[in-house]
């Protein structure tokens, strides 16, 4: 026999009813304790699981109750499991479960298995349920208050209710509410209450032996020294992380006390056991953010790449030359210059950069991981050189009739007889914000953090219609920042910025040029980039036609939106173009940031001469949320 282990017997409880259809036979075990309870305390545990429903069967919750006996035998609890129980078995094991701890000492109560609640109170599941209409659940489940005024009315020291239930309504469709999951409840003195997920929500079923939740109850029941509030803590973390956030378990604790499955170390006292756990939580916190910081860093230089490799697509499918003045030699090595060091910790490397190329690209990225006195100490050439640039950082979308002030970008609608080219098919990378990765980013004010929003007012000037839309930040990094736009019909998609001056055509003619400008440094009036390249810019593919466009720094000024005032440095855009052959067009883009809000805060579009097919313009920003 297993030490401490008693016979464990099966009692066939529900024999009576095995011959009748429909209704299952519950089965119960006794299990003894398995290792004697710290100072000889007296441990008392009922552990329900339901699996065999007639309607809607659950894998998992038989196996979690066995398992979750098991471990709690072995921290010193008797313990009576329950499986596939019937309403009159519940409520009679629930009520010998309070006449025992009357005895004293600590209870728990776990139960697996479907659940609901119905006008904000909770009910368990048995599973001979016959239930239709949602008036019918009282009658033909069990209460979750009925457990808790069964242990309440012992008045032990301490108990812990465990309630893995929060699965999808079986009965969802028969029933006139929506509500899913189990409803908040507040726990009585001396009592902790753990759902496998917040209020409201749902948990799965879990595709492995063991639930989600209750595999990682079981991963940290028997660490030794682990206060009861902390070991949920743990639970919560591993089940958010695993299912990036769909499913955050809660608690509601009104213990006055430490409580410990295995205590630690006698040398320790309670607080300075917490205060290590909670260090060591700490800790783990720390790594797997940092860990999350390089993720996110992989994927934005992913879509980085993927985008400059679909401009590159575009333009090899459409034969257009290269912007005159170009010159791709110069640039590609000032790229391989800057991939050789972007991830560099040493200054020099940074140093030698801004010494090469002083009006570069990446030039106030590069003064930003520079010695302090390299940065103070930077050459300033006499006169600017521009920056050849033919990078844009937007993949090819597909062209929608909707006016769209915000990400994705969109081409702009040229009018006939110009032909727009078909984009190629693009797989858009993105991650989406969670709350518990909102706030994120990097150390750097000017950045912003993920879960950083901006909702903008783009104003069509030919027809005054506004369209709406909103910015959401997805990831940071040095590299880039990635961020959703999601319009007023709630199409959503995603874009990485990097420090590389950008144009992107977005709805409505709307042109984008590099949002979040400031982020990677405050340029200087008077710098200039020329022979930039859009993306979406079809109508410049074409056979006869010429475009050019060139951004200047007019330098500070105040401007005002409905988000409110700002001081913003603006920057003028000219498109100068011959479309067809004949069409010459002039038209000027305007577009002020500022450091305050973190992007651009206003833009216009303005046709001064020619035809063009897009209307002119407004763009302001609404309103906005740092974190």
């Amino acid at each position: 026999m297993t030490k401490g282990l008693s016979v464990a017997s099966f009692i066939v409880a529900g024999l009576l009813y095995a011959g009748l259809p429909g209704i299952a036979a519950d089965r119960q075990l006794q299990i003894s304790p398995t290792a004697q309870a710290p100072g000889g305390e007296r441990r008392v545990a009922l552990v329900i699981g339901n699996s065999a429903y007639k309607t809607s069967p659950l894998r998992n919750p038989v196996n979690d109750a066995r398992a979750i006996g098991k471990a709690l035998a072995a921290t010193g609890f008797k313990v009576t499991v329950v499986e596939d129980a019937t309403q009159t078995t519940m409520r009679r094991v629930i009520r010998s479960f309070g006449d025992e701890l009357a005895a004293g000492g600590i209870g728990v109560f776990y139960y697996a298995g479907h659940g609901m609640q119905v006008k904000g109170k909770n009910f368990l599941i048995p599973v001979n349920a016959d239930i239709e209409r949602e008036d019918e659940v009282e009658d033909g489940a069990v209460d979750a208050n009925f457990v808790l005024s069964k242990m309440d009315s012992a008045k032990n020291a301490l108990n812990l209710v465990i309630l893995d239930a929060c699965r999808n309504n079986p009965f969802a469709r028969s029933f006139r509410s929506g509500a899913q999951g189990l409803a908040q409840m507040d726990a009585p003195s001396g009592t902790l209450i753990a759902f496998a997920t917040a209020p409201g929500s749902v948990a799965a079923d879990g595709d492995g032996e063991n639930g989600l939740y209750t595999k990682h109850l079981l991963a940290n029941l028997a660490r030794p020294g682990l206060p009861v509030e902390q070991l949920f803590k743990e639970v919560r973390i591993g089940v958010t992380r695993d299912t990036k956030d769909r499913q955050v378990p809660w608690e509601s604790s009104s213990l006055k006390g430490n409580f410990f499955f295995v205590p630690g170390e006698a040398t320790l006292s309670a607080d300075e056991q917490r205060r290590q756990i909670e260090k060591q939580v700490s800790e783990r916190v720390a790594a797997e953010k940092a860990e999350v910081q390089r993720q996110m860093q992989k994927v934005i230089q992913e879509m980085l790449a993927k985008q400059r490799a679909d401009l590159e697509e575009e333009l090899k499918r459409a034969g257009a030359p290269k912007p005159a003045g170009a010159a791709p030699d110069p640039l590609q090595m000032e790229l391989a210059f800057w991939d050789s060091i972007k991830n560099s910790s040493n200054p020099k490397d940074f140093e030698a950069y801004i010494a090469q190329y002083p009006k570069g690209t990446f030039v106030a990225l590069a003064r930003m991981r520079a010695a302090p006195a390299t940065v103070a100490a930077a050459p300033k050439p006499e006169e600017p050189k521009p920056a050849a640039t033919v990078v844009a950082i937007v993949p090819p979308p597909k062209p929608a009739p909707s006016l769209k002030p915000v990400e994705p970008a969109k081409p702009v609608e040229i009018a006939a007889p110009i032909e727009k080219p078909k984009p190629a098919p693009v797989q858009v990378a993105s991650i989406a914000p969670t709350n518990a990765l909102v706030g994120m980013g990097i150390d750097d004010p000017r950045f912003p953090k993920i879960g950083d929003r901006w909702q903008y007012r783009y104003t069509n000037l030919g027809n005054n219609q506004t369209t709406d839309g909103v910015v959401e930040v997805n990831a940071v990094s040095q590299d880039g920042i990635l961020d959703t736009g999601r319009s007023g019909n709630g199409e959503a998609r995603s874009r990485a910025h990097s420090a590389a001056p950008s144009l992107a055509f977005l709805a409505g003619g709307n042109l984008q040029f590099s949002p979040y400008l400031l982020s990677f440094g405050k340029p200087n009036a008077g710098d200039t980039w020329r022979n930039l390249d859009a993306q979406g810019a079809g109508f410049c593919r074409q056979a006869a036609t010429i475009c050019n466009f060139q951004a200047k720094v007019v330098g500070a000024e105040r401007v005002t939106t409905p988000a409110g005032t700002f001081d913003a440095v603006k920057i003028v855009l000219d498109l100068n173009a011959t479309l067809g052959g004949t069409n010459r067009v002039w038209r000027v883009y305007e577009y002020w940031f500022a450091e305050k809000a973190k992007r651009v805060v206003k833009s216009t579009g303005r046709t001064r001469i020619g035809v063009f097919g897009a209307p002119d313009y407004d763009v302001e920003l609404v309103s906005y949320q740092l974190n």
